[in-house]
């Protein structure tokens, strides 16, 4: 490490790191960990449905600075960082729990209790926490100016505002989404999914060319692809581009005499529809796009974990707690010796869990705990390192490579079939879990650091809150399995859990796996990276279906749009802040609006006009909504004004 990253310089936060507050009380614990049930709740539902989460640090910030106005409260900013901080765990460990588990429904395993899914997601993102806690000072304070952060500095930016017409905004945007999207869901009034072979010369173009073009139009996709911006979206959708307008022709015109079951019958591939030939081959080119994708990210963060782990040996060597020789209030973790022990605790009862009901034999139980020991403490810089450069993290497919290591591993000593199958999920579960929540509170750490938040009690509370949100998460999951299911024509998509289903049953029941396939996918993320393409994001837009990545696009194009609508650079920012407050509401608006119409689902209330949704007519109509949507985030967006204009108008009056 260079000097300057030894010895960073001296922030001035807005939190003097010289002076004592009260960040934690009954209201932040409260509106904390209410917020955090309500967000894992809504973001698990957009998890299943696209295959993404979303970080909730600005919808929360924004609604705790507007609670905080009207109740006056006097202790506001602390209070608002913390409540932040939170509620950041109903999305920071919702990812193990909606990539994996629904795996296990779509297998036809609907066995496991409440109990034995949430204990690996609670456990998981505990070990998540403690990592995060060990590699602290060295990426936010250490690495201060190498590593930006976005997501960590965009939630301080929206905590620093303190502007209440944000927090109206956002709930007026997340009022419009949330009935967008629950008229959309409930009662069908237009089509979700816009797609050309609703038309006769997009079925003929489909039957001729093997060209389908879709895109859902959900507000929360839009809201996610501003945020996304131009550069990734386009990313993505290229990967999507590259699936279904290259991929999919070249395998009907190779091997169009090729056999394949399709809703169990043989059918020839030519005659196929073009979505089961996505399903059932293509998509598993972008499965190996992503596990070869997380191995370049670990390979190019070696040097990286041989820093931080040199770091943690020197501290436990050391007769004193190294972390409590730091004076500043900012500088105080919980103590090395508490997060080893924390540490041990939660691996030996996972340990004691996995030996208890997926183990055969103790050899089992030892090598999956070193697998999930060693990958989980690698892959966490991986993971760490990708939140502190894009904002984004590659769990899913640093999962899915551990998932064929362990497949590897333990069916060489005689764990296959059903129970092999279960004790490997698990153990992807516990991974991803820890994955997630180790690189996404990285980011609330960082916060704490930039804007003068006592780490420690961050670290405290977020344990308590994965607790909480662990166990709704397997809530969210029975709900939407009784609503929707995760098989059948009314299935949500749940990429990630059908990429594991996909990969792990073929591993563990002797069968042939899709090895070609995932070759040429692993060779493809390699030329992309030679070239200096992002191969995660290109290979998560190869592996997700087309309706999913298109709307990120339209996001991305509109979000570009806006922040290059002027030659000021200023009025240019304030007015991509503004479409991202705008974002927020849609995303979480559009959220809670399809968890409702899952509700209702449950409960039986069904509105929904299936005749008419399936009419040119709704599609149509569905494309004059989408658009009208748009055009209320760029207009809205585009009407910020800059500081002199305002200082004009106020001269003239």
């Amino acid at each position: 490490m260079s000097e300057n990253q030894n010895n960073p310089a001296p922030l001035e936060p807005p939190m003097s790191p010289h002076k004592e507050y009260q960040e934690i009380n009954s209201y932040v614990v409260f509106w904390g960990l209410f917020y955090a049930a309500i967000f894992a709740l809504a973001i698990g539902y957009l998890c299943l449905k696209i295959g993404q989460t979303v970080d909730a640090f600005a919808p929360v910030s924004v609604m705790a600075m507007g609670m905080a106005t009207m109740l006056k409260r006097k202790n506001a900013f602390p209070e608002n960082v913390h409540i932040q901080a939170i509620a950041s765990a109903g999305t920071n460990s919702i990812g193990g729990a909606m990539f994996i588990l629904p795996a296990f429904y779509i297998l036809g395993n609907t066995s496991l209790s409440y109990f034995q899914m949430a204990v690996p997601i609670i456990l998981g993102g505990m070990l998540g926490v403690f990592i995060a806690a060990i590699f602290r000072r060295y990426f936010c304070e250490e690495m201060h100016h190498a590593y930006p952060f976005p997501a960590g500095r965009a939630a301080a930016g929206v905590l620093t505002s303190g502007e209440g017409s944000q927090a109206k905004l956002m709930i007026f945007t997340g009022a419009i989404a949330l009935v967008y999207d629950f008229v959309l869901n409930s009662l069908g009034w237009w089509q979700e999914v816009i797609s050309s072979t609703t038309f006769s010369w997009g079925q003929q173009l489909s039957d001729k060319f093997k060209l389908n073009f879709s895109l859902d139009n959900e507000s929360a996709l839009l809201g996610i692809g501003y945020f996304t911006g131009l550069r990734y979206a386009a990313i993505i959708t290229a990967g999507s581009f590259f699936s279904w307008f290259v991929c999919i022709p070249i395998i009907y015109y190779l091997a169009g005499d090729h056999h394949m079951i399709v809703k169990g019958k043989d059918i020839l591939l030519a005659n196929a529809p073009v979505t089961s030939v996505f399903r059932e081959y293509v998509r598993h080119i972008g499965i190996g796009m992503l596990a070869m994708a997380g191995i370049i990210s670990l390979l190019t963060m070696s040097n990286v974990v041989k820093d931080v782990v040199k770091t943690v040996i020197a501290t436990l060597r050391n007769k004193t707690d190294a972390t409590q020789t730091f004076s500043l209030r900012t500088q105080q973790d919980i103590p090395m010796p508490l997060i080893v022990i924390g540490i041990i605790i939660v691996t030996l009862l996972f340990t004691a869990f996995f030996h208890v009901f997926f183990a055969q034999t103790i050899l089992q139980t030892v090598l999956a705990l070193i697998i999930v020991s060693v990958f989980a403490f690698l892959f966490s810089v991986v993971g760490i390192s990708s939140i502190a450069f894009t904002g984004s993290e590659p769990v899913s497919g640093m999962s899915i490579f551990m998932i064929i290591v362990s497949a590897f591993v333990l069916g060489s000593v005689g764990m296959y079939g059903d129970m092999g199958i279960a004790a490997i999920l698990i153990m992807a579960a516990f991974l991803c879990t820890a994955l997630g929540v180790s690189g996404n509170f990285m980011s609330e750490l960082k916060v704490a650091h930039l804007l003068g938040a006592t780490p420690r009690k961050m670290q405290q509370w977020q344990l308590v809150a994965i607790a909480l949100t662990g166990a709704l998460s397997i809530g969210v999951i029975l709900l939407i399995n009784q609503a929707y299911g995760f098989v059948g024509a009314t299935a949500l998509p749940a990429p990630q859990a059908n990429a594991m289903a996909v990969i792990i049953k073929p591993l563990m029941n002797g069968q042939a796996a899709h090895w070609p396939l995932y070759m040429a996918g692993a060779f493809g993320a390699i030329i992309l990276w030679m070239i200096k393409v992002p191969p995660l994001a290109f290979a998560l837009g190869a592996y997700l279906p087309m309706e999913i990545n298109l709307p990120l696009l339209v996001g991305g194009l509109i979000s570009h749009f806006v922040s290059h609508s002027s030659k000021d650079e200023l009025l240019n920012a304030l007015r991509l802040s503004k479409g991202e407050t705008i974002a927020s509401g849609l995303i979480a608006g559009g959220s809670i609006g399809s968890l409702i119409s899952a509700v209702l689902r449950i409960c039986g209330v069904d509105y929904f006009q299936e005749a008419w949704v399936e009419t040119p007519a709704a599609t149509y109509l569905g494309v004059l909504a989408y658009l009208a949507l748009c055009a209320f985030l760029y207009k809205k967006a585009m009407s910020a004004k800059s500081v002199n204009f305002i200082t004009n108008q106020i001269t003239n009056t």
